[in-house]
């Protein structure tokens, strides 16, 4: 006896089959289709920040190559809610790692993001859009017993290059720059086989 395939059973397979790879090369499955709420428009805005990046960074107040600083960092989608960074640098200070999560705080209308550092440091900031290229985000705190704030900007320059630029103020004292940076997206790598 044949037994026929319905259109509903067939989609049912295609989708197990899609959710079992997806866990096996390690990434997180699609929702089901009609489930789910899929990116936020306000993580559209900020989709610019997607990607894999090399950048290149000049720390102020210092000269020559103590001045200088290299960085990669990657930030990718999660849960069509959430931008997930990871970074890691090395400058005059050394060696540099940290993760990140930005989101978009419908309640206060608000950008969101968590910073967890390999110094033992760990912030949030909150921002806003300014335009639709740049984000800006700033964290009050205290730093070395001292009230600290930190604004961080990040332009889109163009769909392969993003600027950011952090400031740092003690006190009431007007923001101080800390350091500009380039970032470049970085090319996927070209298959060689075949």
């Amino acid at each position: 006896m044949k037994r026929r395939i319905t259109l509903r059973a067939a989609a049912y397979s295609a989708l197990l089959c899609t959710l079992a790879f997806g866990v096996a090369i390690g990434q997180e499955p699609p929702p089901p289709p009609g489930k789910g709420p899929g990116p936020q428009p306000e993580l559209r805005r900020i989709a610019f920040l997607m990607g894999q990046w090399e950048e290149e960074i000049t720390y102020a107040g210092r000269e020559g190559d103590a001045a200088m600083g290299r960085g990669r960092w990657m930030a990718r989608p999660a849960m069509g809610r959430f931008l997930m960074f990871n970074y890691e640098g090395e400058g005059p200070e050394g060696r540099y790692a940290a993760h990140g999560v930005l989101s978009f705080h419908a309640e206060s209308q608000n950008y969101r993001m968590w910073w967890f550092d390999s110094s033992g440091g760990e912030a949030e900031y909150r921002g806003t859009l300014a335009g639709e290229s740049t984000l800006v985000l700033e964290h009050r705190g205290t730093a070395e017993g001292k009230p600290f704030r930190e604004r961080i900007t990040y332009t889109r320059a163009s769909p392969f290059e993003v600027r950011t630029r952090i400031e740092q103020a003690y006190g009431d004292e007007e923001y101080k720059l800390y350091l500009e940076a380039v970032a470049r997206r970085m090319r996927p790598p070209r298959n060689r086989a075949g």
